[in-house]
């Protein structure tokens, strides 16, 4: 696939939302990936917090023109919090959106009633990521899965075991596993 359709193939803004911040860094992580292949992220992107950041700062962001690639990235943290005018601003903006910009938008919790979340989903099908996280159910089997993802296999009593001692939080799981398999790597 060549970089003209890969970058057709790109919304002009994501929304990762849930609270699984595991999941959340998943998403962050790909989408940061798949542009780095397309250009030096190094010169192309801005990272924002929602909570401290202004929307017309981020919206100049949006509109810079890529160096010496053909799409750069703009990452709001907390979009969640940002001030009501500001969020403002980003719904305007993705009213006719800088079609070299990627907005990745990351919240904890953004209600679907909002004008920046109905904005964002208007885009298209994918521009949601829903990030909530697994049901306390789903968690053994999530676990076993992370476990495979770190080089080794976990029983069903064990990820149970991991998941009463540890907690629900994936971020926390996943730094367990992580300290398991170099233990008994």
């Amino acid at each position: 696939m060549s970089n003209g359709n890969e970058q057709n193939n790109l919304l002009a803004a994501y929304l990762a939302v849930g609270d699984d911040a595991l999941k959340r860094s998943a998403v962050i992580e790909r989408l940061r990936a798949r542009l780095a292949k397309m250009g030096d992220m190094a010169f192309n992107s801005d990272d924002f917090d929602g909570e401290l950041a202004e929307g017309g700062e981020i919206v100049s962001a949006c509109n810079t023109i890529p160096f010496a690639s053909p799409v750069r990235l703009v990452h709001v943290r907390n979009a969640d919090k940002l001030k009501k005018a500001d969020s403002e601003e980003l719904v305007t903006y993705l009213g006719s959106p800088n079609e070299t910009t990627v907005l990745l938008l990351e919240a904890e919790k953004l209600a679907k009633n909002t004008r920046l979340y109905k904005a964002v989903a208007g885009l298209g099908a994918k521009a949601v990521i829903d990030c909530a996280p697994p049901k306390s159910w789903e968690l053994p089997r999530r676990v076993r899965a992370m476990a495979t993802g770190h080089g080794f296999a976990l029983t069903e009593g064990g990820a149970s075991a991991l998941v009463e001692l540890v907690g629900e939080n994936t971020v926390h799981l996943n730094n367990e596993l992580k300290k398991i398999a170099l233990a008994h790597g």
